[in-house]
């Protein structure tokens, strides 16, 4: 009885090949969906990461419009927005990554992967008491995987300064 058990215990090496092939098959259909999916999430992260800073420094701004003529403004370093950002008190105020300092309320680490593209700007985004840009223009910044595994975002800033996302790059 011992030796029948042998034989009907365990599984064939024919058996073991075709579940094999299968989760194979499996992964091979499943892996590139993912791949997808997992670059989406971190373009709607990045792009959301974007759009709250924005949403915060406006009502920041206007919550310190009523005790000061001070504005609020978003602050990359060296003007790049690839390399993270800070909310400050003042335009001039610089945004160190590591050490913030004073006048910084916030500072926003870059998401890997992704870049910021200045669409006809040059100066930090500044928002005036009224919780309006201060320079008159609306901004725009283009959200770029660096992989190109997932579709670009644009990401513009109106004179009232409300902030809206177009997937896409910006026109």
């Amino acid at each position: 009885m011992v030796s029948q058990c042998r034989r009907a215990c365990g599984f064939s090496l024919i058996e073991v090949m075709v579940v094999i092939a299968i989760l194979g098959i499996a992964m091979g259909i499943g892996v590139p969906g993912l791949q997808t999916l997992l670059a989406n999430q971190k373009m709607k992260s990045a792009t959301f990461d974007l759009i709250t800073t924005a949403m915060i420094a406006r009502s920041e701004a206007i919550k310190w419009g009523g005790a000061s003529s001070a504005s609020i403004s978003i602050v990359a370093p060296a003007n790049d927005f690839s390399n993270g950002w800070c909310v400050t008190f003042t335009k001039d105020t610089p945004c160190n990554m590591t050490t913030p300092g004073d006048g910084v309320m916030q500072v926003v680490r870059p998401t890997q992967g992704v870049a910021y593209v200045y669409q006809g700007m040059t100066a930090p985004i500044v928002f005036n008491r009224s919780g309006r840009l201060a320079d008159g223009s609306q901004v725009r910044l283009q959200v770029d995987d660096t992989s190109a595994s997932a579709n670009s975002r644009c990401v513009s800033i109106d004179t009232s300064g409300n902030a809206t996302v177009k997937p896409g790059a910006c026109a």
